[in-house]
Order: C-alpha cells, then sequence, then structure tokens
C-alpha cells in the first residue's frame, strides 16, 4: 500500500515540475513580447505547490512556491518599459 502512494506522490511531483517548468516558459515568453497579462502563467506552479504541502509532500511543495516567488520577479524584470519602476 505505501508502494503505491509513494509511487502515486513520486508521479505527482514530477508532473508538477514539468507543468510548473512549460508554464513559466509560456509566461517568459509572452511577457518579452509585451503581454503583460502572461503574468498569469506564474498562478499554476502556485497552485501546484500549495497541492504538494496539501498530500504531505511538504519539501517539494515549498520549492514550486519559492519559484512561484522568483518567476514573478523574473517576470517583472522583462515587464516592457518597467513602468513600476519609475
Amino acid at each position: 500500500m505505501d508502494a503505491n502512494i509513494k509511487r502515486k506522490n513520486s508521479r505527482l511531483i514530477n508532473l508538477s515540475y514539468i507543468t510548473s517548468a512549460v508554464t513559466y516558459l509560456i509566461g517568459w515568453y509572452l511577457i518579452t513580447l509585451g503581454h503583460l497579462w502572461a503574468f498569469i502563467f506564474a498562478v499554476p506552479t502556485l497552485v501546484l505547490g500549495l497541492n504538494l504541502i496539501k498530500i504531505g509532500e511538504r519539501r517539494y511543495g515549498l520549492v514550486l512556491i519559492i519559484f512561484f516567488i522568483v518567476w514573478l520577479c523574473i517576470y517583472y524584470s522583462y515587464m516592457p518599459g518597467q513602468s513600476l519602476n519609475r
């Protein structure tokens, strides 16, 4: 029984990281084109991180939440005109 749960959690962790990386890259590409709504592509990382924490994989969930914060900073640095810095 424990082996099934560990295998299921392992697949979920891997899927969460892959999904987060893909959505980050899509968001980063759209931000560099000037689409400010592309910040929404950082949200799946936060949701997946909170989900991992909820199922008991706290360490992996916290890493995704840290990625969320870092990716918001990266997106902000590519924001066209950086209007909030003026």
